[in-house]
C-alpha cells in the first residue's frame, strides 16, 4: 500500500517535466529570434530537421532503459542523475555568450540537443515506472490525476509566465527561476519513486526482437495510432486557436486567457471526477466516450459567433481533455501488463520509447495539414481581415477536421476493446 504522501510526492515530476519543456516550446525561438536576432529561417529549417532527430532519442531511451542494470535500479538512476544537468542546461539557453549568430545559432542547437535528449530519459523513465509502481485499476486511476493536476500547473507557468517574466525580471533570471523549480520538483518526485526489483530480473530482449515483438502487439497497435490521432486534434487546437481568435471570432486579450484558462481550470476538477468514474468503467471506455464528446463539443466551433460562446465551448472541451489526459496514461500501462503476461518481461522502457517515437513524428502531420491550408486557402498574414475562404477553413480544421480524425481514432479503441477482451478471455 502506497502512501498519498508518495503518491503526491511521485506524481510532482510533471511539474519539472511541463514547466521547463513547455516553457523551451514557448520561447526558446522567440528568444533567439527577437531578442537575440539570430535567423528565423534557420532555425526553424533546423527545427524541422531535428524534429526526426528528437523523435529518436524516444528510441533510444526506451531501449537503454530496459537494459539498464545498477544499484539504484533501471528507471530511477536516469531521474537522479539528470535532473540537475536538466535544469542547467534550460538556464544556459538563456543565458548565452555574447557571439555572433552564426556562433549563436550553433550554441541553440546543442544546447537543445543535450536538453532534449536529457528531457526523453527523465521523461521516459518517469513514465515508465507508474505501471511498476502502481498495479491496481484504482491506484492509476488515482495517481494519473495527481499527476494531471501538476501537468496542468506546470502547464500554466510555462506557457503564461515564461514571456511575461523574461521581458519583466529578465530571460536569465526567468529561466534560472523555472530551472530550480523543475529540478526541486523532480528530485521530491524520488521520495515516492521506486522498482519492482523482479522487473529487472529476466534478460531484456535484443533491440531486433524488442521492436518486432512491441509491433507484434495488437493492443499496442490500435492504442497507439488512436493516441496518436487525439494528440493530433489536440495538438492542432491549441497550434489554431491564436488564428481563430484573430480572425473569426476576435477575443481581446484578457477573453483569450479566459478562453485558453477554462479549458485547464476545468480540466483539473474533472480529472478526479474521471478517475472514480473510470473505476467503474473500462479505461478504453474512457478513452471513447472522451472522443466522442470531444468531437461533438468541437462543432461548436462550427458555429460560434461571440467570445462568450467560444469561451463557453472552451470550458467544456476541458471534460473530454482530462478523460483524455488520464485514460491514454492509463492505456499504455494495461498493453505493458499484458506484454508482460506474454513475454515474461516488464519492457515499460521500449513501449514509452516507441509511443514517444511515434507521437513525435506524427506531429508532422499536424505542420503537413496547416501547411496546405495556408498554401490553398487564401490565407494572408499581411491582413487583418481575411477572405472568406480562409475563415472558413480556419472553422473547418478547429472544429470539423476533429471529427473525422477522432471517428478513426473511435475505431482504433474499439479494436483495442475487442482484442483486450479476447486477451483476458485467453488468460481468464
Amino acid at each position: 500500500m502506497v502512501s498519498l504522501s508518495k503518491k503526491l510526492a511521485y506524481s510532482s515530476n510533471q511539474i519539472g517535466l511541463s514547466v521547463l519543456w513547455q516553457a523551451f516550446s514557448a520561447i526558446a525561438v522567440f528568444y533567439y529570434v527577437t531578442v537575440l536576432n539570430v535567423s528565423g529561417t534557420s532555425i526553424s529549417i533546423g527545427m524541422i530537421i531535428y524534429g526526426f532527430l528528437n523523435a529518436l532519442f524516444n528510441l533510444v531511451a526506451g531501449y537503454v532503459s530496459d537494459r539498464t542494470k545498477t544499484r539504484f535500479g533501471r528507471r530511477i538512476p536516469y531521474i537522479l542523475f539528470g535532473s540537475l544537468p536538466f535544469g542547467v542546461l534550460f538556464f544556459f539557453l538563456f543565458n548565452p555568450p555574447a557571439g555572433s549568430t552564426t556562433m549563436l545559432l550553433i550554441y541553440f542547437f546543442t544546447l537543445t540537443f543535450f536538453f532534449d535528449l536529457i528531457y526523453s530519459f527523465i521523461g521516459l523513465n518517469t513514465g515508465a515506472l507508474f505501471p511498476e509502481m502502481y498495479q491496481t485499476k484504482k491506484d492509476r486511476y488515482q495517481v494519473s490525476a495527481f499527476q494531471q493536476m501538476f501537468s496542468i500547473i506546470g502547464m500554466i507557468i510555462g506557457i503564461a509566465l515564461a514571456k511575461s517574466l523574461g521581458l519583466s525580471l529578465g530571460w536569465g533570471l526567468m529561466a534560472g527561476i523555472f530551472a530550480i523549480i523543475a529540478v526541486i520538483s523532480l528530485y521530491v518526485s524520488l521520495y515516492g519513486s521506486f522498482e519492482n526489483p523482479a522487473g529487472s530480473k529476466s534478460e531484456p530482449l535484443h533491440s531486433k526482437e524488442a521492436t518486432v515483438k512491441t509491433f507484434k502487439n495488437k493492443l499496442f497497435n490500435s492504442y497507439v495510432v488512436a493516441n496518436l490521432l487525439i494528440q493530433l486534434t489536440t495538438t492542432m487546437f491549441v497550434s489554431l486557436t491564436a488564428f481563430y481568435t484573430k480572425y473569426v471570432v476576435v477575443l481581446n486579450g484578457t477573453q483569450n486567457s479566459i478562453f485558453l484558462g477554462a479549458v485547464f481550470i476545468v480540466a483539473i476538477p474533472m480529472s478526479f471526477i474521471w478517475a472514480k468514474s473510470g473505476v467503474r468503467l473500462s479505461t478504453v471506455r474512457v478513452a471513447m466516450i472522451s472522443s466522442v464528446l470531444y468531437a461533438i463539443i468541437s462543432l461548436g466551433f462550427l458555429f460560434a459567433d461571440s467570445a462568450v460562446m467560444v469561451i463557453i465551448i472552451g470550458a467544456l472541451l476541458g471534460i473530454p481533455v482530462s478523460g483524455f489526459m488520464l485514460s491514454l496514461h492509463v492505456l499504455l500501462s494495461d498493453v505493458v501488463d499484458f506484454d508482460a503476461q506474454q513475454t515474461g518481461r516488464r519492457r515499460e522502457g521500449m513501449y514509452y520509447g516507441v509511443n514517444g517515437f511515434i507521437i513525435r513524428i506524427g506531429m508532422s502531420i499536424q505542420y503537413g495539414i496547416m501547411g496546405i491550408f495556408f498554401a490553398t486557402s487564401g490565407f494572408d498574414a499581411d491582413k487583418e481581415v481575411q477572405v472568406t475562404s480562409a475563415l472558413h477553413g480556419f472553422r473547418f480544421l478547429i472544429g470539423g477536421l476533429p471529427v473525422l480524425i477522432l471517428l478513426i481514432a473511435y475505431i482504433c479503441l474499439k479494436k483495442y476493446q475487442s482484442s483486450e477482451k479476447k486477451l483476458r478471455g485467453a488468460n481468464s
